[in-house]
C-alpha cells in the first residue's frame, strides 16, 4: 500500500534497511522505523494541534509500544498516551511514561481498576456502560479520589469496527446520566467516539462518519444535563491535515497513531502531507518454488492491503526490482509471505514492505534507527517480538 509513496518520499530507509538487515544488524521478521522522520512527524503534529489549540494522546499500538518510543514522542511536543488496552497502560506507564487516556478501545477488568488508580493515573477513562462506571468509581472511592471519565457514545448506523462495539446509547444517555452522576468516585468530563473520520470513496479528502453527528449531540446532552463536556475526544486519522478540520467541529482531543509514521490512508495516496512515511516491514526470501518466493513472516498484517514488494541483496537492487505479493490469509498463521517469483531473485534477499501497521498484534521485532538518509544508518534501540 505505501511502497511508492515509500521510494518517493523517503527511499533512504529502504536503503539502510536493506544494508542493516544484509549486514546481520537486524534479522528478518522486523518492522524498521527511522526515529528521525518520527521525531519530524510528532513535532509537525504537535505544532499544527497547538495552533488550533487541539489537545493530543499519542498512540503506540501501530509501533511496538515501549517505553523507548514513549519518551521519544513526549520529548517532540506529544505529552500524553491513550492506551488501547490495559497491558499497553502498563508497559507505558511502569517506564514513565505518562498516560492521559485508558479503556479507548479495552476496559480495564473488574479487579484492575485500583492498579489503574495507583500506578497509571490517566488524565481521564474512556467508559462504556454503567458497570464499569461503578466498579472504577467504587475503586477510587476506596482509594479516597475521584477519576475523571468521558464517555463513549454510540448510536444505531454510526460506524463501528468489527470486535469494537459498545458503550453507551445516544438515545438511553439522557436517562443514564443521573445514575451516573450520584457515583461519587467519578466525575464526568465529556464524550468519545470512534471513528469520527474516514477517507473519502475518491481517496483524495478525509470526511466525517456519523459518528462525528453522535459525538456532538452527546456532548449538548451533556451540558443541558448541567455536565460541562469540556472534553470532546474525536480519534481517528488524527494529523496535521485533519487537526483544523476537529477544531472546527468543536473537539478538544485527537489521538494520532498511524499519522505518527506518516501512514494514515491519506498519506498513500498524497506526498504533500506534513508527516514522512517512516516504517518498512523487512524479511528475507527464505525458498522458492516454481512460482512463488516465500519470505519469513509474523509481521503481516491481514487489513494491509499489500499490493507489491521490494527485493534484493543490495541498496541499488532493491530501489529497482519489485515483485507483487500473494495476499495474506485470515485463516493461516503467517509463519511465510509469498512474492510473485523473479527469475533474479534467490534465497537470502532482503525484502522490504511498506503497509499499515498494527504491531502489536503481530510477532515481529521492532528497530528504530537514526541516519536512515545517510550510508551510516545505525540501530538504536530493539524490541524483541514478545515483550
Amino acid at each position: 500500500m505505501f511502497i511508492e509513496m515509500m521510494q518517493k518520499r523517503n527511499e533512504g530507509l529502504i536503503r539502510s534497511s536493506v544494508k542493516l538487515h544484509q549486514e546481520g544488524a537486524i534479522p528478518p521478521n522486523t518492522y524498521v522505523i527511522d526515529a528521525d522522520a518520527l521525531e519530524h512527524n510528532v513535532n509537525a503534529i504537535s505544532m499544527e494541534a497547538k495552533r488550533h489549540d487541539l489537545n493530543l494522546y499519542y498512540m503506540t499500538k501501530q509501533i511496538g509500544r515501549s517505553g523507548f518510543v514513549g519518551k521519544l514522542i513526549e520529548r517532540n511536543g506529544i505529552e500524553q498516551a491513550v492506551a488501547v488496552d490495559i497491558d499497553e497502560a502498563y508497559t507505558l506507564s511502569e517506564a514513565g511514561c505518562r498516560i492521559g487516556n485508558v479503556g479507548h478501545i479495552v476496559q480495564p477488568g473488574k479487579n484492575q481498576w485500583e492498579k489503574v488508580l495507583r500506578s497509571v493515573k490517566p488524565e481521564v477513562v474512556t467508559l462504556f456502560s454503567y458497570e464499569r462506571a461503578k466498579q472504577l468509581s467504587d475503586a477510587a472511592q476506596k482509594l479516597g479520589t475521584v477519576q475523571n471519565v468521558i464517555l463513549r457514545v454510540i448510536k444505531k448506523g454510526d460506524m463501528i469496527y468489527p470486535g469494537q462495539f459498545g458503550g453507551f446509547s445516544l438515545e438511553n444517555l439522557v436517562h443514564e446520566l443521573p445514575v451516573l452522576m450520584k457515583l461519587g468516585g467519578i466525575h464526568i468530563k465529556g464524550v468519545t467516539s470512534f471513528p469520527a473520520l474516514k477517507i473519502n470513496e475518491e481517496k483524495t479528502d478525509y470526511v466525517f462518519t456519523s459518528n462525528m453527528a453522535t459525538l456532538q449531540a452527546a456532548a449538548a446532552l451533556l451540558e443541558n444535563t448541567g455536565i460541562r463536556a469540556e472534553h470532546i475526544n474525536a480519534p481517528g486519522a488524527t494529523s496535521c491535515y485533519t487537526a483544523q478540520m476537529l477544531k472546527q467541529a468543536g473537539v478538544t482531543h485527537g489521538e494520532p497513531g498511524h499519522a505518527l509514521t506518516g501512514t494514515t490512508p491519506l498519506h498513500a495516496v498524497n506526498e504533500h502531507l506534513a508527516e514522512i512515511p517512516s516504517i518498512v516491514y523487512v524479511s528475507e526470501i527464505s525458498h522458492l518454488d516454481d512460482q512463488f518466493a516465500y519470505t519469513i513472516a509474523g509481521g503481516f498484517y491481514t487489513r494491509s492491503q499489500m499490493e507489491s514488494a521490494l527485493y534484493g541483496s543490495s541498496a541499488s537492487e532493491i530501489v529497482i526490482q519489485k515483485t507483487s505479493v500473494s495476499g495474506v490469509s485470515n485463516e493461516n498463521i503467517d509463519y511465510y509471505g509469498s512474492l510473485l517469483r523473479q527469475e533474479n531473485m534467490k534465497a537470502g534477499d532482503t525484502a522490504i514492505y511498506a503497509f499499515r501497521t498494527q504491531i502489536f498484534v503481530t510477532r515481529a521485532h521492532v528497530a528504530y534507527i537514526r541516519k536512515a538518509n545517510t550510508n551510516q544508518p545505525e540501530v538504536v534501540y530493539f524490541q524483541q517480538r514478545g515483550r
